[in-house]
């Protein structure tokens, strides 16, 4: 069971593969804290689980922080590939 206060271990591990896990607890809390902290690390392989808890979870706060989340992690990536497409100075 993942606590609160781990999450942000997680999340300066860049442990994506744990706080997506933690996507999955019991407590709100917990999920909305995981959540948070996906969108604050921005790796790609959040993208799905938070598309599905935005739109599946049973609390409101929880899916309004996915949500964010996802955009957060959207937009990293869009900007990303933008930077990848621009070429540059020699």
């Amino acid at each position: 069971m993942t606590q609160r206060k781990d999450i942000d271990t997680m999340r300066r591990r860049r442990d994506i593969d744990g706080l997506i896990a933690a996507l999955s607890e019991l407590e709100e809390i917990v999920r909305l804290t995981a959540a948070e902290a996906l969108g604050l690390v921005g790796d790609e392989r959040a993208l799905e689980p938070l598309e599905h808890l935005k739109f599946s979870d049973s609390d409101a706060g929880v899916r309004r922080a996915a949500s964010v989340a996802h955009a957060q992690v959207a937009a990293r990536l869009a900007a990303r590939k933008a930077a990848e497409g621009i070429p540059r100075e020699s």
